[in-house]
């Protein structure tokens, strides 16, 4: 019995702190900050990137124009909303949130490369004429960095779990058939 209370008590102690990141996360959304001098750094930087692979591109505010097509970097185009998720998950799986900085700094980072990647290919292959543009960004890289963020948090509590030595597991089963 005191075990189920442990598991229900951590359950809802990872409840209560993911929603105050849900609160959090909805407010900043409600708030809608001005991100426009980030949305054109992003701009600049990824139409140096398109340029670099050999399509002829020019970046205007947050605008990346082809002969093809506008390409407007908007605020998810920066993958924040995933940022904020994986943050509210590792915050909401710990008691020891500053314990995990290297692995959540890691997080970040694959998320931001991942965001680059992400955003790159759908233009490319757009402008590319591979698949259109509203098939890649619509179906494919919609529930990328979603994926991305479940994994790498699935990563951690694998890692984390199995940090457990043996003498402790060991305790943990003999305590189960204690009554």
């Amino acid at each position: 019995m005191i075990k189920v209370d442990q598991r229900l008590y951590k359950t809802s102690v990872f409840v209560a702190k993911l929603l105050i990141t849900g609160l959090i996360f909805q407010a900043l959304i409600f708030l809608n900050p001005d991100t426009t001098q980030i949305q054109q750094a992003f701009a600049v930087f990824m139409a140096s990137l398109f340029n670099m692979a050999g399509l002829e591109m020019t970046q205007t505010g947050i605008r990346i124009l082809s002969d093809e097509a506008v390409y407007v970097i908007v605020q998810d185009c920066l993958g924040w909303k995933s940022k904020a998720v994986f943050l509210g998950l590792m915050y909401a799986s710990t008691q020891r949130f500053l314990e995990n900085i290297k692995f959540i700094a890691t997080g970040l980072v694959v998320l931001a490369v991942t965001n680059i990647v992400r955003v790159f290919t759908t233009v490319y292959l757009a402008e590319m004429n591979i698949i259109s543009f509203d098939v890649i960004h619509g179906v494919l890289w919609r529930w990328s960095l979603t994926i991305v963020v479940l994994g790498l948090w699935f990563y951690w509590l694998r890692k984390k779990n199995r940090g457990t030595s043996l003498k402790s597991k060991l305790k943990l089963r003999i305590d189960e058939f204690k009554i």
